[in-house]
């Protein structure tokens, strides 16, 4: 129902002014529902951010400049202005990033395909190298002892490695890359209580998005019912289609990062992160080259977006139950830890010795290791 209330108020008012009014109520009605009915504790930074919002969201309508309908030829240039270009090319990155760090995402599983196939690679040739050495180091060794028992005893042949440095020389191998494979798990529990935060602030970016996208379609509409077919273009359905597109992805990461996190401190983020990227995105979209940015704008835009960040850094203080027992160890990747510190040593060379293997589904990666958790894999 918002969303189609959403749809119809972009016929009747500009983007920036409906993303404000339309987000910061549903902020106040999210409060008021995780309280109610959710049973969520409410805290006094929790009404502090709020009001924070609010106040933002309210600079954000009074300066709102007036509503146009723009032509078709005209909605398309906007979209090849260069500074519209360059404003997604920016945004499409940062949720880009942010997405490779979340585990099992696409953009994680290509990420750690060329990482640490790459990494593991140089690692494995060194252990090979050193294996390789011990074998002949044992060759050696037999062809003296089978020369001192067929005939007379014969010196030992100069320049060879010392078994036993051999040895501890790839003990400390092994030993160094179990404790970088520690660090990064660490590492990984660390970024794993972040996951929630990325999931909304990518749904707000891809939110921003559809509204943009639904604006553009409303236009259409209104101008298709004063006379003017606009649907004869296929520009207008890439319009409605990109924005049922946006509109999917956008509820996906919403719904991920509602199912992983606290829905108290989760939800005002992407509340937060799509009302300021639909202002600063109209903002681009709609600014004239001719018309220069007026000064009051220039100011109050900057503090109503400060006051919004404000605002969502007083909720994301919101404790939540779900991070704490993931950062004391557990879930999933606290057995996981657990369960890889009962590996055993005396395997480690044979292990990394099969991985070496060519038939190996995942190249270069030891099985069990936790790169290969969320591997890509990629067949002929």
């Amino acid at each position: 129902m918002k969303a189609l209330g959403d749809f119809a108020a972009f016929g009747f008012a500009t983007q920036s002014l409906v993303a404000a009014l339309g987000g910061g109520s549903t902020l106040v009605a999210n409060v008021i529902t995780a309280q109610c009915l959710n049973g969520e504790k409410l805290y006094t930074t929790d009404i502090g951010g709020v009001l924070f919002v609010i106040m933002g969201v309210v600079m954000i309508a009074c300066i709102a400049e007036p509503n146009v309908e723009y032509p078709l030829p005209e909605l398309e240039q906007r979209f090849v202005r260069t500074p519209f270009v360059v404003y997604i090319t920016c945004v499409g990155v940062c949720a880009v990033s942010m997405l490779a760090t979340i585990k099992g995402s696409v953009a994680n599983r290509l990420k750690n395909q060329v990482y640490w196939s790459n990494k593991r690679q140089k690692k494995l040739m060194k252990e090979i190298e050193l294996r390789v050495q011990r074998l002949e180091q044992r060759l050696l060794d037999m062809e003296v002892k089978l020369l001192q028992v067929t005939t007379s005893p014969a010196p030992l042949p100069t320049g060879l490695v010392d078994p036993p440095a051999m040895s501890r020389e790839l003990r400390e191998l092994i030993d160094s890359t179990n404790a970088e494979e520690a660090e990064a798990d660490a590492e990984a529990d660390a970024r794993e209580s972040r996951v929630p935060y990325y999931y909304a602030i990518c749904s707000g970016i891809v939110g921003a998005m559809s509204v943009l996208l639904a604006k553009c379609s409303a236009i259409m509409i209104a101008l298709t019912l004063k006379g003017e077919n606009q649907f004869k273009y296929g520009l207008t359905y890439i319009f409605l289609g990109g924005m049922f597109v946006c509109i999917l992805v956008q509820t996906h990461f919403l719904n991920m990062a509602t199912t992983l996190g606290d829905i108290m401190t989760v939800f005002p983020i992407f509340q937060a992160c799509w009302i300021t990227f639909s202002v600063v995105g109209g903002a681009v979209f709609y600014e004239n080259d001719d018309d220069p940015f007026p000064t009051a704008d220039k100011v109050f835009y900057p503090l109503a977006l400060l006051s919004i960040a404000v605002g969502v850094g007083l909720l994301v203080q919101h404790n939540s139950a779900s991070v704490d027992s993931k950062a004391n160890g557990g879930g999933k990747l606290g057995d996981r830890r657990q369960s890889a510190n009962k590996f055993s040593k005396n395997d480690a060379d044979d292990e990394i010795l099969l991985s070496a293997d060519a038939s190996m589904s995942s190249p270069l990666l030891p099985a069990g290791s936790r790169e290969e958790e969320g591997y890509l894999h990629l067949s002929a």
